[in-house]
């Protein structure tokens, strides 16, 4: 009897033992999920994250300018950003901002002609002047040249990085400022290069960072949230909010939802569009339309203006990746006056980054079906559908990418960056680049 009790004792000590242990793994486990998230998903926002911010004008009042705005802005204030990432996405103004007593040359590397198509003619038909680069830019003492030869006395050398390549040379001017440009998510980064490229090679290279993401020393989003300095109209209602929405006289009732796609190699959207279409009907433009190759083929070049008469838009990213919000929901959707429905940007990101409230979300919803009821749902209940453009009276979406005829602020956001920033010198290695180029730290896995 004593020798049973004792192996079972033994046995209860191994029981305990192996509890033990692989409690410690799954803790160790958990903690790693959790460092990974803090410090690469949502390195720039330390804020505990909450789900009231697209609430913020259903649950204040409607007229209550200063509060809506102060509640909006108050998310950002976490945001690990640069001086001319504070003015951009916090509501700054330019009033503690000065020129510098200096003129800096910058020498955009090897792909100067190529840029300017967008960034100084935003694709239009005629080539702009380039003193006139920066001419409704808060500093104007900046002058670009493609002349590769002047790379040693330059004071900047902006590379763009879908080429997968960088000037080399000897003897590096250590008192440059080299800036890295990337537009594309993590997954499209290199995507002019026959091989991509492991972003390990450009470790140890540059100083700044050029991209849409909010932790950028020189952010350039596709689109932006701004508070208005006061409201459009002093004693807003839900019906007269209807005065503030673009095209709206131009809507029709058939067919409710659009989209333009060009790219039809995407699968998960693909999926998703093919899901959607069979609870509601959705027009497709672009080289992607089943019916008709040529309804608006301009890629970033025209403008399809047939869009305008939809009231939602359907903005598909070709990557879910971190804080990736491109055209599509900026000028598509909310300059033409449609409600955007959204699939590939996190939640989160939409909620910092787009107008409060302003937007169907695909994560929201359980299934296509479920989606798809709340679309339509929402037009036959005019209190709902104008609750989704009741931030047009307090804030404004910018389009600052340089297609479809919007202007680029690309070369006067760098200008401003060399104007404002802090000069303290610093390098991009691995471990900061991961943060920018990273597919498994910075996006959804497979897509």
């Amino acid at each position: 009897m004593c020798y049973s009790f004792s192996i079972k004792k033994s046995f209860a000590k191994i029981v305990v033992r192996k509890i033990c242990v692989n409690g410690l793994i799954i803790y160790c486990l958990a903690l790693l999920l959790f460092l990974i998230y803090k410090y690469a998903w949502n390195e720039d926002n330390n804020v505990p994250f909450t789900s009231d911010h697209s609430e913020i004008l259903k649950s204040t009042n409607l007229n209550d300018h200063k509060l809506i705005v102060k509640q909006y802005f108050e998310m950002r204030k976490y945001w690990k950003t640069s001086n001319l990432g504070s003015l951009i996405f916090k509501n700054e103004t330019l009033i503690t901002y000065r020129e510098k007593e200096k003129t800096f040359i910058i020498l955009v590397w090897k792909y100067w002609n190529w840029l300017r198509l967008r960034h100084v003619n935003y694709y239009g038909k005629k080539n702009r002047s380039d003193a006139n680069i920066l001419h409704d830019c808060s500093v104007k003492n900046c002058i670009f040249t493609g002349d590769n030869n002047t790379i040693d006395s330059v004071d900047a050398v902006l590379v763009h990085m879908m080429h997968g390549d960088y000037p080399q040379v000897e003897q590096r001017n250590r008192k440059q400022i080299w800036v890295f440009l990337n537009d594309e998510s993590p997954r499209y980064a290199f995507s002019l290069t026959k091989f991509r490229p492991h972003f390990r090679k450009f470790s140890n290279i540059f100083n700044w960072s050029m991209s849409y993401r909010t932790n950028s020393d020189i952010p350039v989003p596709y689109g932006r949230t701004v508070a208005l300095e006061k409201p459009k109209k002093e004693n807003i209602t839900y019906s007269s909010i209807a005065e503030l929405i673009p095209n709206l006289q131009f809507k029709r009732s058939d067919i409710l939802v659009a989209v333009i796609m060009s790219n039809c190699k995407v699968q998960y959207r693909m999926k998703f569009l093919e899901e959607m279409q069979k609870y509601i009907k959705i027009d497709i433009y672009g080289r992607c339309s089943p019916d008709n190759k040529t309804r608006c083929p301009g890629h970033f070049k025209a403008d399809c203006n047939t869009v305008d008469q939809y009231y939602f838009y359907l903005v598909m990213e070709n990557s879910m990746c971190r804080q990736y919000l491109s055209e599509k929901v900026f000028h598509h959707a909310y300059s033409k006056g449609a409600i955007p429905i959204l699939l590939g940007p996190s939640l989160h990101d939409c909620k910092t980054l787009l107008p409060p409230n302003s937007y169907i979300h695909s994560d929201d919803f359980l299934s296509h079906k479920e989606l798809a009821a709340k679309i339509k749902s929402v037009i036959t209940n005019p209190k709902d559908f104008f609750s989704y453009h009741l931030w047009r009276n307090h804030f404004m979406v910018l389009n600052e990418h340089g297609y479809f005829g919007t202007k680029s602020k690309h070369l006067c956001r760098l200008c401003q960056a060399l104007n404002y920033n802090d000069e303290k010198e610093k390098i991009y290695r691995f471990q900061d680049l991961r943060l920018f180029f990273d597919v498994d730290v910075l996006c959804m896995l497979g897509v």
